[in-house]
């Protein structure tokens, strides 16, 4: 069984390994530079990497040919969410199962996924599409306010923010229309989403499709920062059956991921708890960022990208181990009152390495390094992962965290 990952970043990573476990052979194409670069460990459960200068689909495509040529290919998957337009039309290149392209290119534009699920009658915000200042500073009388404003093509909450009123939306197309920092090889263009505003709690259903029907194994419970940004500063990951309310989430996201025509391989969808019930944001055709997949693994026993890979492959599903833990999550340190200043000290931060229950921990941006001045993922100074014997304990867990550890000037 021969396996293409093409350009794996963030938990894409976990693919090689898991296919290693499956007795699978892996081919990685990536251009190997910045969130695409190849920790040691990693590349050491790859079979063949194949450089490219871009992840272009001219020059991917002539790449997974060559690879295909030598050792036919049986399965292609994403190793991120850039990767899933490019992935899909070389699955169907290939002829293997896959994300058929013009889904793919839906599932990627924020605008023609709500449009495909408005059309098919399924729950999804009002939006209006908007690529000037003008056109995004009128939609809000289309939407209403509160609206959300976000660039159609982006993830990770770059540029997306709440307005309260047309100076907001004109502020918010601007920053967006202006963003330098490229993610991926990907800039946010002047094409905007805005959107109605959904009220209720966050959550992310983390699972995978096979032969189209979509299974959750866990959800995600976001902490966010406060508005007008949307930034996830923190994730409680649970089994999906722990979840009051998982049975209509199961309803839902069987309803969304058939719209859309995700029919095999990993997804992660962001959805809020409204009082219409859940209502999609928006869904990756892919595994989670953020370490979300691994605590998926912590807190079921089963890893998403094992199970993943076989649904991609056609192959069976591996049962799953005993869980290691009944919650895991994981606390983001943030100061925005910070942004585009410099720190000198994480005070508190070794005192909670020593907290019962926290299983490992980062430093991002390193004191003396400014802090940018963005409120998303960007801006992110450090995280710690934890594990609980239950929800209430993670989230007191998550507050002793947040607590403890100060950012000083």
């Amino acid at each position: 069984m021969h396996i293409m990952i093409v350009a794996p970043a963030s938990s894409g990573q976990l693919y090689p390994q898991a296919a290693r476990r499956l007795g699978m052979r892996t081919t990685v194409i990536t251009t190997g530079r910045d969130v695409y670069a190849l920790p040691e460990n990693v590349r050491a459960l790859i079979d063949d990497i194949r450089l490219v200068s871009t992840l272009s689909l001219p020059e991917v495509r002539a790449t997974a040919r060559r690879v295909h040529r030598e050792r036919p290919v049986q399965a292609v998957v994403a190793g991120d969410e850039f990767a899933v337009p490019v992935t899909a039309a070389i699955a169907a290149e290939l002829g293997v199962d896959g994300l058929d392209p013009a889904d793919a290119q839906v599932v990627r534009d924020k605008s023609a996924m709500r449009a495909r699920l408005h059309s098919a009658g399924v729950r999804a915000p009002a939006f209006v599409v908007a690529s000037s200042e003008e056109e995004a500073a009128d939609a809000g009388e289309k939407v209403g306010y509160p609206c959300v404003i976000k660039p159609s093509g982006m993830v990770g909450t770059i540029g997306v923010r709440r307005a309260d009123g047309r100076r907001d939306l004109i502020d918010g197309y601007r920053r967006i229309a202006s963003e330098t920092l490229p993610l991926a090889e990907q800039l946010p263009d002047s094409t905007v989403v805005v959107e109605q505003y959904l009220r209720g709690q966050e959550f992310s259903a983390e699972g995978y499709v096979r032969h189209g029907q979509a299974t959750i194994l866990a959800i995600t419970e976001k902490r966010l920062g406060p508005e007008p940004y949307f930034q996830q500063q923190g994730h409680i990951v649970r089994p999906a059956t722990e979840v009051p309310g998982h049975e209509a989430v199961a309803d839902y996201m069987d309803q969304v991921t058939k719209t859309l025509g995700l029919r095999t391989g990993a997804f992660h969808a962001e959805y809020r708890v409204t009082d219409d019930g859940p209502t999609l944001i928006e869904i990756g055709a892919r595994m989670a960022g953020d370490h979300i997949a691994e605590m998926v693994e912590t807190v079921t026993g089963l890893s998403l990208a094992e199970a993943s890979l076989a649904a991609s492959a056609g192959v069976p599903c591996p049962a799953p181990a005993t869980p290691a833990a009944a919650v895991a999550g994981i606390h983001f340190v943030t100061e925005p009152s910070l942004a585009g200043r410099r720190y000198t000290e994480l005070r508190g931060w070794d005192e909670a390495l020593r907290i019962r229950g926290v299983r490992g921990a980062e430093i991002s941006i390193p004191a003396g390094q400014p802090i940018p001045d963005r409120q998303d993922l960007r801006s992110r100074i450090g995280h710690l992962m934890f594990t609980a014997d239950g929800y209430t304990d993670a989230v007191r867990l998550r507050q002793a965290l947040l607590e403890r550890i100060s950012v000083v000037v």
